[in-house]
């Protein structure tokens, strides 16, 4: 897999890193660079007496130093990959791994002869069911309460909120935890996402507590709903469905295209969000990773790599997150996806997806052949048939947008949230540009 320079920056954690890197793509500041179809390594001087040990896996993008520095990758792993990308004719082939290198990559696949396996024994059914029927008391005892405050939230009115949104809602969405439905604690503090002091807050703080409303009220009938609705009301309230179970489905196969990876920070917690789109079945996966302030990345996923992997989608009415089960990296050929022309197209999508799953939070949509213009105060997505919708990117983002297509027609992935269309990739034939 040969990557381009622009591929290998975006894995950089900051731009210190990232220059750095270039910097050290430099084949004077290695003393050894080799290269095998599943690695790179190389030793590069630094300002001690012992060189600094860095290996890559090419396969599955991953990185490993003997440096004391603290971001993943370090500018030694960058400027190794970069110099691979601008110069590989620099580096020794080899047909063999070494020792240190293999042993490495045997660990990353789960195949050290030598490791420790976890003995564990036989499940405590008996326990298990008590474990089971305590967290529904809790649960039921919960979802009693949030329809209780609910309904007191709409009869006591709602026009004072904007003067107190935090507290609004902070002690029932405690009480959710407590309760542990963690998602319902989840729908809550989506409330603290609405803009209060712009017009239209009175509905936007409506759909949500009718939403968790209607949650509720599922979770009060599901036995009598279908399995895949039942599933996702589990979900949604807050029951999780354990990586084991999801890598026991059936796997989709094919090349996939890394569409937009994006990162929001809420105080110590970190989720990452990746887009995937199968080119052959023509669907989209999310995969959603969480870290903690001190954890780093477990994979290296950019915006164009192209995999061939085994994705395993979680149950659900309209599956879309998902897990990889197994993954190789193929030569990218950049981004060129036929998709629609028609912004009526899309909404046709969004109002069959939504009849049939009404809890959908995020519906992903592909266009090709449209444009973007500034029309009336408002950055706007059109077609051929001049038919489109508002984008809500930050406006900075509009500008770039416009820049990099220079007013002309460019294909484009995005998401439809919260009533609001947002762009996070756009292509022409040429060239791509990814919305951080």
């Amino acid at each position: 897999m040969q990557y381009t320079r622009d591929q290998v920056l975006q894995l950089a954690p900051d731009d210190a890193s990232a220059k750095a890197g270039q910097q050290l793509a430099n084949h004077a500041k290695w003393v050894t660079k080799s290269m095998h179809s599943k690695a790179l390594w190389g030793d590069c001087q630094g300002s001690g007496k012992t060189p600094y040990i860095t290996i890559i896996d090419l396969q599955n993008i991953a990185f490993k130093c003997s440096c004391p520095s603290r971001k993943f990758p370090c500018k030694h792993g960058l400027g190794l990959l970069l110099l691979y990308s601008q110069q590989s004719d620099v580096f020794t082939k080899s047909e063999e791994l070494p020792q240190h290198v293999s042993e490495w990559l045997n660990k990353r696949e789960g195949k050290e002869a030598a490791k420790e396996l976890k003995e564990t024994g036989p499940p405590d059914e008996a326990a298990q069911a008590k474990r089971i029927a305590a967290r529904e008391k809790k649960v039921d005892a919960g979802i009693e309460e949030l329809r209780l405050w609910i309904k007191d939230a709409v009869r006591t009115g709602i026009m004072n909120v904007p003067q107190n949104s935090y507290r609004f809602s902070q002690n029932i969405t405690a009480r959710m935890v407590d309760a542990q439905a963690g998602g319902l604690a989840n729908q809550l503090r989506q409330i603290h996402n609405i803009h209060f002091y712009e017009e239209g807050w009175h509905r936007a703080l409506i759909k949500r507590l009718s939403g968790i409303y209607l949650i509720t009220e599922a979770f009060r009938h599901i036995d009598m709903l279908p399995q895949e609705m039942a599933k996702e009301i589990q979900t949604l309230i807050g029951w999780i469905t354990t990586k084991e179970e999801v890598l026991q489905g059936t796997p989709v196969r094919d090349t996939w295209v890394v569409l937009s990876v994006s990162v929001t920070e809420d105080q110590n917690l970190s989720t990452e969000k990746i887009w995937l789109y199968s080119l052959t079945e023509k669907r989209f996966a999310l995969l959603l990773h969480f870290y903690a302030a001190s954890q780093i990345p477990q994979h290296f996923l950019f915006p164009g790599l192209h995999i061939e992997a085994d994705v395993v989608f979680f149950p659900g009415l309209t599956p879309l997150r998902a897990l990889i089960k197994e993954q190789r990296t193929v030569p990218a050929t950049g981004i060129q996806i036929e998709a629609d022309h028609s912004v009526q197209s899309v909404y046709h999508k969004i109002t069959a997806q939504l009849a049939q799953n009404p809890f959908a939070e995020q519906i992903p949509f592909l266009l090709n052949n449209v444009q973007v213009t500034f029309r009336d105060k408002t950055w706007l997505l059109y077609d051929h048939d001049k038919q489109g919708f508002a984008i809500a990117n930050p406006e900075e983002a509009c500008w770039r947008i416009l820049a990099f297509t220079r007013g002309k027609a460019f294909s484009c992935f995005g998401i439809y949230e919260n009533e609001q269309f947002s762009i996070h990739t756009l292509w022409s034939p040429d060239k791509t540009y990814f919305i951080k």
